[in-house]
């Protein structure tokens, strides 16, 4: 069962690429990644993956995830590059609690660019190809 934060700060982790959430503090997703692949989870277990977490190059291991799938949620703004339909309905569980008219910032993969979309919005959403690219 997902903990129902109450403000959109209060959210801050991983949305795996099967749809699980795993919650971290903040400043720690990386390290909740090596936690992941040390633990065995599946996605971080091939060998280009395996390297790249050995180099230890955080904006490396940022923009190779996001492409295995995973979505990080930190400080109100989604960091991605691609979204699943489970991922999408862990996402508006996520948000439930939260003030809909507050916005949540999504940093568009690797161009800087962040757009800024209503809780409100993200709740009706039934395609997450408006945030992302379908996966």
């Amino acid at each position: 069962m997902l903990s129902q934060p109450e403000r959109l700060s209060e959210i801050s982790g991983w949305i795996l690429p099967c749809g699980k959430w795993h919650s971290t503090e903040e400043w720690w997703h990386i390290n909740a990644l090596y936690d992941l692949r040390d633990s065995g989870h599946s996605s971080l277990q091939d060998q280009t993956t395996l390297t790249i977490l050995a180099n230890g190059d955080e904006a490396q291991i940022r923009d190779h995830v996001a492409y295995l799938g995973f979505i990080k949620i930190s400080r109100c703004q989604l960091d991605g590059v691609q979204m699943s339909r489970q991922q999408l309905i862990t996402l508006q569980s996520l948000l439930f609690l939260c003030d809909p008219e507050q916005e949540l910032g999504i940093l568009i993969g690797n161009t800087g660019i962040i757009k800024y979309v209503n809780i409100s919005r993200i709740m009706k959403l039934k395609n997450p190809t408006v945030l992302f690219e379908e996966k």
